[in-house]
């Protein structure tokens, strides 16, 4: 009898992980929709497709990715924002639904709609140029501005998010470039390639097969080191200009309300699929660094986010043109 209770006793210990890890996990009772509010084929939706393909198996539904463009994002984020907070409609957003609220009228309140998850990836951004631009770097770009003169030369934006970050790198280069703003990213990055434009911010994943291909060329990116994508492309802080370390984020979020456990969950998932190598590479191969941060570290970075864009928005005057 003994040997019998220790052997049952035994079989508990061992399935106690593994219930407690069931427990834990996120178990979806229908279809999930991870909304990504951006055109298809952008570096967010590969991001997405990818990421739902790894999850559908893991929780046992169809996962699909539902692009739902217009408004810098904020139309696909406004309906996950007013989504029944029980984790089966997700947005996967760039740090540009941040920004949003500074400058467009939007329905809900960006700080409080959501429940961060986790950031999925950190895009490399990198300031395109079109192949015939006389500039080879920003510090190249830097002399021929100031030989031309302010706005002589022009860069393009499809929201206000890559707008930020152009303005941020010629503020830090002591430049003023003439704004072209687009509605669609998949046009102002052909432009640029055909030199409509001569400049633009980007993810190096929107950019990187027509950069290889040599129909665009990149004058540097951000970032504390070079990346495998683009090795012989220097960072901006290698090229001289400080204070362009910090790349953006694609995040994951839930509607607000969310139950914290569901979120925990999801999270969890999210990060097992970030820690594979397979999926490491493919972000890697796409210019963009895995994240995995917790809900509550992710949370910080986007309410930092939303407070340091308002005070860059109104120091560089910006506005929606």
């Amino acid at each position: 009898m003994r040997l019998v209770i220790a052997i049952v006793m035994a079989l508990l210990c061992l399935a106690a992980p593994a219930l407690a890890q069931d427990k834990a996990a996120f178990r979806p009772t229908k279809t999930v929709t991870i909304i990504v509010p951006y055109s298809p084929g952008g570096g967010t939706d590969v991001v997405g497709r990818l990421m739902a393909q790894a999850l559908e198996p893991m929780w046992g539904q169809t996962v699909i990715v539902d692009n739902r463009t217009g408004g810098s994002g904020s139309i696909g984020a406004a309906i996950v924002a007013r989504a029944p907070p029980d984790g089966h409609t997700l947005v996967l957003a760039v740090s540009g639904i941040a920004i949003n609220g500074h400058l467009l009228k939007l329905p809900y309140d960006t700080a409080t709609a959501f429940a961060p998850i986790t950031a999925v990836s950190y895009p490399v951004a990198t300031l395109l140029a079109t192949p015939s631009l006389p500039a080879n770097d920003l510090r190249e770009l830097k002399a021929l501005v100031e030989k031309e003169g302010p706005e002589k030369r022009s860069f393009a934006s499809p929201e206000p998010g890559t707008r930020l970050i152009a303005e941020r790198i010629f503020e830090k280069a002591g430049i003023k470039l003439l704004h072209v703003p687009y509605k669609g990213a998949a046009a102002f990055v052909q432009d640029i390639a055909a030199g409509r434009v001569d400049t633009g911010a980007a993810s190096v994943t929107s950019g990187l097969s027509l950069i290889n291909a040599g129909k665009l060329k990149s004058l540097g990116i951000m970032g504390k080191q070079r990346i495998p994508a683009l090795p012989n492309v220097a960072t901006f802080a290698e090229q001289g200009f400080a204070g362009l370390e910090e790349n953006s984020w694609a995040g994951l979020f839930a509607p607000a309300g969310t139950p914290p456990d569901v979120v925990a969950a999801i999270h969890r998932d999210i990060a097992t699929v970030l820690a594979r190598p397979e999926f490491i590479a493919k972000l890697t191969e796409l210019g963009s660094l895995p994240g995995g941060d917790t809900p509550a570290a992710f949370n910080e970075r986007f309410q930092r986010d939303i407070r340091e864009s308002g005070v860059a928005i109104r120091r560089l005057g910006l506005t929606v043109d």
